[in-house]
């Protein structure tokens, strides 16, 4: 059987996502990876996030009371309206803050 991947370029990040058929759905379908142990950033440093992955702590939402995802987010924008994948722009979670947390703990 063919592979196939969808291309992604978004704000600066450049990745492919593997796709596989699915025999039910009749239809290719994206097989996201681990954004937590293999992460992607823009070049802003905004990490790439799933939709309905658990949110942070940082989090911000219209409806608070609700059991939150990264999708619910103010913070979150989709890369594309099918994608199950955004960015989040929240500037706690960015790579410069988090490389600063990291050298602080070794010192």
């Amino acid at each position: 059987m063919e592979t196939k991947s969808r291309h992604y370029e978004f704000e600066g990040a450049v990745f492919d996502i593997p796709m596989y058929y699915d025999e039910l759905a009749e239809m290719y379908i994206e097989e996201y990876r681990n954004f937590n142990e293999n992460p992607v950033w823009t070049k802003n440093g905004c990490p790439i996030t799933h939709t309905i992955e658990e949110a942070c702590p940082f989090g911000k939402w219209d409806k608070p009371e609700r059991f939150n995802t990264c999708g619910e987010c103010r913070f979150y924008r989709q890369i594309a309206p099918q994608a199950l994948i955004g960015v989040c722009s929240q500037e706690k979670r960015q790579w410069a803050n988090k490389i600063n947390m990291q050298a602080m703990r070794q010192s």
